[in-house]
């Protein structure tokens, strides 16, 4: 029942993240006081909504201490820094939603203290807190803008969400034996990666090549060495981890 749950989450996850593609483009041409709160307001919300994938990203990684590590301690650390990116996508989240993020806030420090005595239902906890915090995602689609902080921010977005795909893709290779759900994650995590291309650094983009050739590594372990298959997926996120902390 556990494995089927869990499965389920990860499939919610792979639909919804893929649904967070840019609908529209907001054109910055205009200096006026309008324009400027409205490239404000883009930030802020862009922000927001990498303060939810660090969420998520932490909310996994309880996850995979709970599941595959056996590790109620490292599950804890985690569930404190989902407290951290929780907190600060609160602060800068519109007052509409701030009620609803705090909703989250709670559920984390449940989910913290059930985990000693009540581990089944911490790992419940932390499997909705995964749901709904893809559920605020999507409420964050939102257009391009065309200025250099907000493409060093969409830069960061994209690393979180590969980061957070890679993750989905660990948790998945050890819970589905058909491979399909880990595959799909990877390749999840590689979109993220190749949306990032456009406008990169040189350093950036050769490096983009050789997270491609990796991944396509995992699949084929997958499909292939199924027993090697969960330490090069491991050790994808483990790197995907770095990249996110350097940009931040």
């Amino acid at each position: 029942m556990k494995k089927t749950l869990i499965a389920t989450t990860m499939l919610v996850g792979l639909s919804t993240g893929l649904a967070l593609a840019p609908a529209s483009t907001v054109f910055a041409q205009e200096t006026t006081a309008s324009t400027e709160a409205v490239q404000q307001n883009w930030l802020d919300a862009l922000n927001t909504r990498i303060d939810l994938v660090q969420t998520k990203g932490a909310l996994l990684r309880a996850q995979i201490a709970l599941e595959i590590e056996q590790s109620p301690e490292r599950a804890r650390q985690a569930l404190d820094d989902a407290q951290v990116w929780v907190s600060k996508a609160k602060e800068r989240a519109a007052t509409g939603a701030k009620t609803q993020i705090q909703a989250m806030s709670d559920d984390i420090t449940s989910a913290r203290d059930a985990i000693a005595d009540m581990p089944s239902e911490a790992r419940a906890k932390i499997d909705a807190l995964t749901v709904t915090t893809e559920a605020r995602l999507l409420e964050y689609k939102q257009g391009i803008l065309d200025t250099d902080e907000a493409k060093l921010l969409q830069m960061r977005y994209a690393q979180a969400e590969a980061h957070a795909a890679l993750l989905q893709a660990q948790l998945a290779e050890k819970m589905d034996a058909t491979g399909e759900l880990a595959t799909a994650y990877l390749d999840k995590a590689n979109a993220f990666y190749q949306s990032t291309k456009e406008g990169a650094s040189e350093g950036w983009q050769a490096g983009l090549g050789e997270i491609s050739a990796d991944i396509d590594s995992a699949k084929r372990l997958i499909a292939e060495k199924r027993d090697q298959a969960g330490t090069a997926i491991t050790d994808l996120a483990t790197r995907a981890a770095r990249f996110v902390k350097g940009a931040q």
